[in-house]
């Protein structure tokens, strides 16, 4: 499987975003109040979105990717850190998400 660094996923988000494309998410869920991980979500159609005035950052907002869920029209927000898997346009084939450099 090939893989593509979190520096360069979030690079080609947010140029998505200006070309009205979509693309595919894959990151696991994390429950702040009990310190765990709550399982994958896969997000088939998202598009990076700015920060919320409502949003609320425990940590920097760095940390955070803001994302819009297209198929239920709905703003989420994940750490960074826990994107695993990213697909682009045109072939939309899944790459995962390196998060540390060799």
């Amino acid at each position: 499987m090939q893989t593509i660094t979190i520096i360069e996923a979030v690079n080609q988000m947010r140029q998505l975003r200006h070309t009205h494309q979509h693309f595919t998410l894959h990151h696991l869920t994390y429950n702040v109040k009990r310190r765990q991980t709550t399982g994958m979500r896969v997000v088939e159609r998202a598009r990076v979105r700015p920060a919320l005035p409502d949003d609320d950052f425990i940590k920097p907002s760095d940390m955070y990717l803001p994302y819009l869920n297209l198929d239920k029209d709905e703003p989420r927000l994940c750490f960074r850190k826990l994107i695993r898997f990213v697909a682009f346009p045109p072939d939309f084939k899944l790459l995962k998400v390196n998060h540390f450099t060799p």
